[in-house]
């Protein structure tokens, strides 16, 4: 469990430092007004972030325990997506959201979150590997009958192998040098106490798909 603590943190403690050096400069330039008191609010946010996460993925891998609430689809992957908006402005890479069903899941919010933030993560490095005019990653959503959402992201980097996905999802099984191999087998798990279903497709650029049970006949009114 602390090796995964530890790779869940890696994200918010790496936002925390960069938001605190930035305040840093700001006072260094006397500045003390509305510039100042927004890095901070995002430093309260990152923190309580950090602090949720210990406790929720704590409570998960002892119990299994989920605390499940309604979620909007389109909501869950607007806000997931958004938190790279500047890594993909900084790396050069096209982030596309596709639109997606107006469907509704029940479901726990950080939990999915951070299997979201995982394939992200996963794919903006895959992305970067490419020159930067052809760096590219999209998510979609698509209604799986009745009763299930299909998400799919995927980026234009160099893809994955049968070798590599075979071991894919193992967990302390990484390709890269200072991984850990969890965020994967975290997010498979958590996806699976979902009642869903998460895999790699074998393909010349990078693709996961996640599928996950939607409410029956409850639709997003926007």
């Amino acid at each position: 469990m602390a090796g995964a603590l530890s790779h869940e943190l890696h994200q918010p403690l790496t936002a925390l430092l960069a938001y605190t050096r930035a305040c840093q400069q700001l006072l260094a330039q006397g500045e003390s007004g509305e510039r100042l008191r927004e890095v901070i609010d995002r430093v309260v946010g990152e923190s309580q972030r950090a602090a949720d996460i210990v406790s929720r993925l704590r409570d998960f891998f002892r119990t299994g325990a989920t605390r499940l609430e309604r979620l909007w689809l389109r909501e869950l992957l607007s806000s997931s997506a958004s938190r790279f908006a500047a890594q993909a402005q900084q790396q050069g890479v096209e982030l596309l959201l596709q639109p997606a069903p107006p469907s509704a899941l029940w479901a726990d919010r950080l939990q999915l979150e951070v299997v979201l933030r995982n394939l992200l993560a996963n794919a903006f490095e895959a992305a970067a590997e490419r020159p930067r005019a052809e760096r590219q990653v999209r998510v979609s959503a698509r209604q799986d009958g009745a009763t299930r959402v299909c998400i799919t992201v995927e980026d234009s980097g160099p893809g994955i192998s049968a070798e590599m996905e075979e071991h894919l999802f193992e967990a302390f099984h990484s390709s890269k040098a200072s991984g850990l191999g969890l965020g994967l087998a975290i997010s498979r798990a958590i996806v699976e106490a979902h009642g869903g279903r998460l895999w790699a497709e074998v393909a010349d650029r990078g693709v996961f798909k996640l599928v996950l049970p939607i409410e029956e006949g409850v639709a997003h009114a926007k």
